[in-house]
């Protein structure tokens, strides 16, 4: 098997990560591919990412398996997206036909010399981000909840956590 840089990477991620995963290498390619689940606040999660060495690029891609978007929903999911889209521009939220909804980041290393924290700094603050917003994004894909109720309904948790008895 030859040796890529990016499958150095991405072992040095799950060693960091105390992970045992296997990793898919496509040599003809010069792929490297991770792809295992996540807790998403007590919703199933899968995480993909792909690093090629060829292009350089690192994709993390962090999907919400436990659900999926009702077809008479995705104009709604769009919605409530693109408000999530605003207030972090870290990643893409992505809502497919098929009403699977997943968080999407790529970046290019060329020119570069990342090292598995490198790796770590695209997935944790993704897992983070995707954790973060799944009950208003669980809500709108299977209820009746609007775009803008769940949004509202999370920033009231939100200023809950916030006023809370301080730890000093």
């Amino acid at each position: 098997m030859a040796s890529f840089r990016f499958h150095a990477l991405m072992e040095e991620f799950l060693a960091n990560r105390e992970w045992d995963d296997e990793l898919e290498v496509d040599e003809e390619a010069q792929t490297v591919k991770l792809n295992t689940g996540l807790d998403l606040n007590g919703q199933d999660g899968r995480l993909i990412v792909e690093a090629s060495e060829k292009t350089c690029f690192v994709d993390v891609f962090i999907y919400y398996t436990g659900f999926k978007c009702k077809p008479a929903k995705l104009n709604e999911m769009a919605v409530l997206l693109n408000q999530l889209h605003t207030r972090r521009r870290y990643g893409t939220f992505v809502a497919f036909d098929d009403g699977y909804v997943r968080w999407q980041h790529r970046v290019d290393f060329e020119d570069s010399e990342p090292c598995g924290l490198s790796i770590e700094r695209i997935v944790g603050p993704g897992w983070e981000y995707a954790k973060q917003f799944s009950d208003p994004i669980s809500a709108v894909a299977l209820t009746k909840q609007s775009a803008k109720e769940a949004l509202e309904e999370f920033d009231e948790a939100q200023d809950e956590k916030d006023d809370g008895p301080s730890e000093l």
